[in-house]
């Protein structure tokens, strides 16, 4: 995770500070030192850890990602060399869009279209609490972070010293998004949107899942009307097989979980 330059490239003066290599053959070039802890994590997770390289799975290089919670694109910078001749959708509704974008630029991802927005019900604008510290726990207003999480948050503060934000930003519904990219197959939605997949979920009219081939889901129990059963219940009734993976500390502590679900039809 060392900086390998500290000078951005011609024409791009005053950028990014860091330029990570990714082991996909990309980089990664972060605007800023604040985003260092969480870049680390996500690095870590999907691409030494694999996150995303789950059987039966894979990207084919056709295929269509929509990435709900695109964050500063790391999944997208996994994703994008994957489908050459299919394209990523990458929605992300905070300011950090700034940074997946200037990645995709400067690592001239040709297949990839960023979208600033929230993906949620029938609401035409949708509240935020964003950590500038750790900006990935990124949330709705209403939902809280688990209790451990909250700690982690603190610390960081402690480090960086920043508070959080709270930020109003544009909202539509999946369907909408999906209609307006003419995307009549998503052959991989990936979701990880701090709660915000319970929403979507219920919002989603039926005859919109028979175009997703397949979901990868993290799931968050937040709130008492957030249990990932009903994600479950939603997707089987789709007429998708799901697989549900909650490791221990993940579930228990942090409030997490894994979905993954493949639809009968392929």
């Amino acid at each position: 995770m060392s900086p390998l330059a500290s000078q951005p490239p011609a024409g791009q003066p005053e950028q990014w500070i860091a330029k990570i290599p990714l082991s996909n053959g990309l980089s990664f070039y972060l605007p800023s030192q604040t985003m260092h802890g969480a870049a680390r994590f996500l690095i870590t997770e999907i691409f030494r850890k694999h996150r995303y390289a789950h059987p039966g799975f894979e990207l084919r290089p056709t295929d269509t990602v929509v990435d709900v919670g695109a964050n500063m694109g790391l999944f997208t910078l996994w994703a994008a060399p994957q489908v050459p001749q299919g394209c990523v959708l990458a929605i992300e509704p905070t300011n950090v869009i700034d940074c997946l974008k200037m990645n995709v630029r400067l690592n001239s991802l040709l297949n990839v279209i960023p979208l600033k927005t929230a993906v949620g019900g029938v609401q035409q604008s949708m509240g935020f609490v964003e950590y500038p510290g750790f900006n990935i726990v990124t949330h709705q207003v209403g939902i809280r972070p688990a209790l451990v999480t909250r700690l982690l948050i603190c610390l960081l503060y402690r480090r960086y010293r920043q508070e959080p934000v709270r930020a109003t930003v544009a909202c539509e519904p999946l369907a909408k998004i999906l209609d307006e990219a003419h995307l009549d197959v998503v052959n991989l939605l990936k979701m990880d949107c701090e709660g915000g997949e319970y929403e979507i979920f219920r919002s989603l009219p039926q005859e919109y899942w028979h175009r997703i081939e397949r979901v990868a889901l993290e799931f968050h129990e937040l709130r008492k009307d957030q249990r990932h059963s009903e994600l479950v219940h939603c997707l089987k009734k789709a007429g998708f097989e799901v697989e549900v993976r909650r490791r221990l500390f993940d579930y228990y502590f942090l409030r997490y979980g894994e979905i993954w679900a493949r639809s009968r039809r392929l």
